[in-house]
């Protein structure tokens, strides 16, 4: 696991790891799993939001393979500090709080 603090990681299924690191490459840059294992580091699983229902505020998130170094900007936010919630990170950054 990695070393930044990811709240989805605490929450995904063994189910949804497996099928986000099917594919073997990270969904953001494209490397695989194999030029990964090469500098030691694995695939990481996060999540994505998929839609949302502005009624409810209910998010649908997926499970996406990301290699550390994409997982660390993931949880970035407008002002490059990490937030263990990739989500609200990308509305920091979309909406620049």
């Amino acid at each position: 696991m990695s070393s930044i603090t990811c709240n989805y990681q605490q929450t995904v299924s063994v189910a949804e790891r497996l099928s986000a690191l099917a594919d073997a490459a990270c969904q953001h840059c494209g490397i695989s799993s194999k030029d990964l294992l090469s500098h030691s580091e694995v695939l990481e699983v996060c999540a994505e939001e998929f839609s949302s229902d502005i009624a409810s505020g209910q998010r649908e998130l997926i499970p996406v393979a990301l290699c550390p170094n994409c997982h660390k900007k993931h949880h970035l936010d407008a002002r490059n500090n990490h937030n263990p919630c990739q989500i609200t990170a990308r509305d920091s950054r979309e909406w620049l709080d």
